[in-house]
C-alpha cells in the first residue's frame, strides 16, 4: 500500500497528513480521540466491573488513541496493528509529546501488520486453542480515510464478523467512519454493515475544526455491541480525570441527526469485502445526497438514536441486487446513464470512477450530455459513419440512415425559419421530434465517442488525425489511418454493446 507521510508546523501545532488526508492537528485532536475511544472503554468498565480489560486498537500508529485508553487504570492489555512502520516511527518520536509515549508504555504491544490479516489469523490460528487469551473487551478502528476500493474493505460486513468473533460477549466497538452529512450514504453503509454482523449500533457525529476547515464535514463514529446500548449506560459513565473536550454533558447531543440525513439509511446497499459499493458511495456523495431530497421531512425533525432500536436492512434483496449491478463496473456506468436519459434527460450525470473524478468535476464535464450533444456535428458524423455502412451491423447502418433523413428534414425546417445551425438543439422549444430510441442512438454515439477517445485518443481524435471538428480522417499518409480505423472500430464495437445494453434494460 502506497503511503505517503507529511508533518506540518503550524502557529497554532502540528498536523499529520496521511496520503494527503488530514488524520490529525494538535490543536484539536482531543475532540477525535477522546469520543472515539472514552465511552467505549467506560461503557465496557461498567459492564466488566473487577474485569482487567484488554482492548484491540486497529490503526491508531500515532499513538493517541492509545493515549486516551490509558487514562483508564481498569485496561491491563493494548494491542495495536498499524500496517505501517513508518507511522509507528512518528508515533514513538515525533508525536511523543502528544501522545505522552503511549506507544513504549509496557501495557502496549504493537503488531505491524495489515488489520484484516491480522484479525484473520488471530481468529483462524489461535481461537481454536484458546479464545479467552486472544479476545477483547473493546475494539476501537482508528482507521485512515479510505481512497481505493482495496482500502474499503476494513468496513466490509466480513471485517466487521471477524470482530465478533474477536470480541467478548457484551464487548464495545468503536468506529470512526465518514462525514454524515457530505457522505451520507457511505456513513450509513458502514452503519448497516455493522448491524448485518449482528451488532445494535449507535450513530455519532460531532464538528472538528480542523476537520471542518479541510472540508471534511462534519465526523461520524459509531459505537456498537452484540447487547443493545441504553441511555442510561450513557448517562451514568464514569470518566477519567482531566479530560480536555468530551462530558457527559455533550456526549449524549452526539447521537441526535437529522432527520432527511438518518432517513438514509434505509436506502444503502451492504458493501462486502471484495465489492466496490462503499467506494462508489465515497466517490458519488453529492449526488447521491441529492438522490434523496425527495424523502427529507419538510419540519426538518430529529431522531435520537440513543432511544430508538434500529433494525438492520433487508440484506437478501440488497444483496441479491448487488450481486447483479457492481456500480462500480463499465456497464453498470453505462445502464446508469442510460436509465437517467429515460427519467431525468436534461440533469445527466455520469457516477465517479476515481478518486481524482468529484461528482462536481463529472457533472461539469462529463454530465452536461447537453452542452455535448451541441458541440457535435451530427450530420457530419453519421455521414462520416455511414461511409464505412459495409462494415456496421445492418439495423444499425438503417437506424443511422434513419436518424441522418430526420436530421435533414430538421436542418432543412430549421433553413426556413432563418436558422442554419448544423448542431442538433436539445431545448424542448426546438428539439426535433424524435422518438426515444433515436434519442438514445445519439446519446449513445456521444458517449461512445467520449469513452473511446478517453481510453484510446490516439485512435479517435487527437494528433493529426482529426480534422478540426474532430472527425477522424481518411489520410493514412501519416500513418494515422490504422489509428483512425481502429477508433472507428472501437465506436462501433462501443454502439452495439450500449444499444444491447439498451435493449436489454426495455426489457
Amino acid at each position: 500500500m502506497a503511503t505517503s507521510l507529511f508533518v506540518e508546523q503550524h502557529a497554532d501545532g502540528t498536523a499529520f497528513y496521511i496520503n494527503g488526508e488530514l488524520q490529525f492537528h494538535s490543536a484539536d485532536e482531543a475532540i477525535y480521540h477522546e469520543y472515539l475511544t472514552i465511552p467505549a472503554i467506560a461503557l465496557a468498565a461498567k459492564r466488566f466491573p473487577n474485569q482487567l480489560l484488554r482492548v484491540l486498537i486497529c490503526g491508531g500508529g500515532d499513538g493517541l488513541a492509545a493515549r486516551d485508553i490509558l487514562r483508564f487504570p481498569q485496561v491491563n492489555q493494548i494491542d495495536l496493528v498499524d500496517y505501517s512502520q513508518e507511522v509507528i516511527d512518528l508515533g514513538k518520536q515525533d508525536f511523543a509529546s502528544f501522545n505522552q509515549g503511549s506507544l513504549v508504555n509496557p501495557k502496549v504491544t504493537i503488531y505491524i501488520h495489515e488489520a484484516f490479516a491480522f484479525l484473520n489469523r488471530l481468529v483462524q490460528d489461535f481461537c481454536t486453542e484458546s479464545c479467552q487469551d486472544h479476545t477483547y473487551h473493546v475494539i476501537i478502528c482508528d482507521f485512515t480515510y479510505p481512497t481505493s476500493v482495496a482500502e474499503t474493505q476494513i468496513y466490509a460486513l466480513e471485517w466487521f464478523k471477524l470482530l465478533k468473533k474477536t470480541l467478548v460477549p457484551l464487548g464495545i466497538i468503536a468506529a470512526n467512519a465518514v462525514s454524515p452529512d457530505l457522505s451520507t450514504l457511505a456513513f450509513w453503509c458502514i452503519y448497516q454493515n455493522m448491524q448485518a454482523a449482528g451488532f445494535t449500533v449507535k450513530p455519532m457525529q460531532l464538528q472538528i475544526p480542523s476537520f471542518i476547515n479541510h472540508d471534511y464535514g462534519s465526523w461520524g463514529f459509531l459505537i456498537a455491541s452484540e447487547q443493545s446500548i441504553i441511555r442510561s449506560e450513557i448517562e451514568s459513565l464514569d470518566l477519567p480525570p482531566n479530560l480536555r473536550e468530551l462530558s457527559l454533558d455533550t456526549l449524549p447531543q452526539l447521537f441526535i441527526f437529522d432527520a432527511d440525513i438518518a432517513q438514509a439509511r434505509h436506502s444503502v446497499t451492504i458493501h462486502q469485502k471484495d465489492s466496490s459499493q462503499l467506494f462508489f458511495y465515497l466517490l458519488n456523495h453529492a449526488h447521491i445526497s441529492n438522490s434523496n431530497n425527495s424523502i427529507a421531512s419538510p419540519e426538518n425533525l430529529q431522531i435520537d438514536f440513543l432511544d430508538l432500536q434500529d433494525s438492520p436492512t433487508d440484506l437478501s434483496t440488497n444483496n441479491h441486487n448487488f450481486q447483479l449491478n457492481d456500480p462500480m463496473s463499465l456497464e453498470s456506468l453505462a445502464q446508469s446513464w442510460l436509465m437517467q436519459l429515460e427519467s431525468n434527460p436534461d440533469s445527466l450525470v455520469i457516477p465517479a470512477q476515481h478518486h481524482s473524478q468529484t461528482p462536481e468535476i463529472s457533472q461539469e464535464w462529463l454530465g452536461r450530455a447537453k452542452q455535448l450533444l451541441n458541440q457535435i456535428d451530427f450530420s457530419r458524423l453519421i455521414a462520416k459513419l455511414l461511409e464505412r455502412s459495409q462494415e456496421l451491423p445492418h439495423e444499425i447502418a438503417d437506424d443511422l440512415r434513419e436518424l441522418q433523413n430526420k436530421i435533414i428534414k430538421f436542418q432543412q425546417s430549421k433553413s426556413i425559419d432563418g436558422q442554419e445551425s448544423q448542431a442538433i438543439s436539445t431545448d424542448y422549444e426546438s428539439r426535433p421530434s424524435f422518438n426515444l430510441t433515436t434519442a438514445k442512438v445519439i446519446a449513445i454515439v456521444s458517449l461512445t465517442l467520449l469513452v473511446a477517445n478517453l481510453a484510446a485518443p490516439d485512435a479517435v481524435f487527437a494528433k493529426g488525425s482529426t480534422s478540426s471538428s474532430g472527425f477522424v480522417s481518411n489520410s493514412s499518409s501519416d500513418g494515422s489511418g490504422g489509428l483512425g480505423f481502429f477508433g472507428l472500430m472501437m465506436t462501433v464495437a462501443g454502439i452495439v454493446w450500449l444499444i444491447n445494453l439498451a435493449n436489454d434494460n426495455k426489457k
